[in-house]
């Protein structure tokens, strides 16, 4: 079964929110009337920007005293408010789930059990995601908390247009740090948070094998067009996710038959991660294996082991061989007078 199913119409707005960097999103005010906006990625200067203003903002907490995530883990777990983060349980989680991926690439034949086998490898990645969540707890007012809040103020800034003149909602940053509905600002941040992190993996992978989709990926690829309309370096996070997942799936298509798995193992996202890796793994394999057969193949053998070899007198060992008449010299003795060693040749 598909790991994510979207209607027609959801795919339809999932590639325009795409295409376009951006969404419409509804707002609470203070006046409780919504307001409608467009919130778009930052890309290029101004995502260089943000990160500026990360470490400008991380920099003077830090000089304002303001403790580290790691130096405010240490405290509280000190204290006994914070269990230490189990690496040892997260590195037994991570190779688990390396196995049960390499068990379900086997299992393409038996779907009762692939579908077994997928619901503990997903439950499996969810504790792991419980455990890397467990180390973030009680870090609110560490540095890196503040430092990334100035970030995201300065993206939801830059990110919040007018849905009818286009324009950027706030001209300037200093008009958007006094604005004075802060139920409203507050909700601009979240939603840019939410933007920021990007679209659901499972949705990108769904759309990249979806034919709505390839349909323009294809023709992009065939025409030497821009898939989104602008250069590379503005590409947002989900464009550039999208355009990479379209190229596995397209590697996947191309497969040879024998080596291309069926469209049920293609559609599950955990099958096909595990066929894969188990199949590059082969690959790595035979190729290492040719490499080495290759290479022994091509030291195994001296001059000395072949039919005739010449020695000419400049040879060390020109005067310690015992020379016989070469195959040429039986057919022509006139034609040469170079001693070589034969098969029957030994020391003397």
């Amino acid at each position: 079964m598909p790991t994510v199913e979207l209607s027609y119409e959801q795919i339809e707005s999932l590639i325009n929110e795409i295409s376009l960097g951006g969404r419409i999103v509804s707002i609470k005010c203070a006046s409780d009337t919504p307001r409608i906006v467009f919130i778009s990625h930052c890309t290029g200067l101004e995502k260089a920007r943000a990160e500026y203003e990360f470490k400008v903002a991380y920099e003077k907490a830090l000089e304002d005293g303001i403790l580290t995530s790691e130096e405010t883990r240490d405290i509280l777990i000190a204290k006994g408010e914070l269990k230490p983060i189990d690496e040892d349980g997260i590195a037994r989680l991570e190779n688990k789930i390396k196995g049960q991926e390499a068990y379900i690439s086997k299992l393409s034949r038996v779907p009762s059990r692939k579908n077994q086998a997928i619901d503990n490898l997903n439950r499996m990645k969810s504790e792991l995601e419980q455990k890397l969540l467990e180390g973030e707890v009680g870090l609110d007012f560490s540095a890196e908390k503040i430092a990334y809040e100035q970030k995201y103020l300065y993206m939801a800034w830059r990110g919040a247009f007018d849905l009818y003149s286009k324009e950027l909602i706030w001209p300037t940053k200093e008009l958007f740090d006094n604005e004075k509905d802060l139920i409203f600002r507050r909700g601009l941040f979240l939603e840019i948070i939410r933007l920021s992190g990007g679209t659901e993996l499972g949705k990108l992978r769904y759309l990249a094998r979806n034919n709505i989709w390839r349909i323009r990926y294809l023709t992009a690829l065939k025409t030497g067009e821009s898939l989104f309309g602008r250069s590379l370096p503005e590409y947002t996070t989900d464009q550039l996710s999208l355009a990479y997942w379209s190229h596995y799936y397209q590697s996947v298509y191309e497969m040879m038959p024998d080596d291309r798995p069926p469209d049920t193992i293609i559609e599950d996202d955990a099958a096909l991660d595990a066929y894969m890796h188990s199949y590059m793994d082969e690959m790595n394999r035979e190729a290492t294996s040719a490499r080495e057969s290759k290479h022994k193949g091509r030291g195994s053998k001296s001059a000395w082991d072949h039919g005739e070899t010449l020695v000419m007198q400049s040879n060390p060992l020109y005067s310690d061989i015992e020379y016989s008449e070469t195959i040429e010299s039986v057919r022509n003795k006139n034609k040469t007078d170079l001693p070589t060693k034969s098969p029957t040749s030994k020391k003397r």
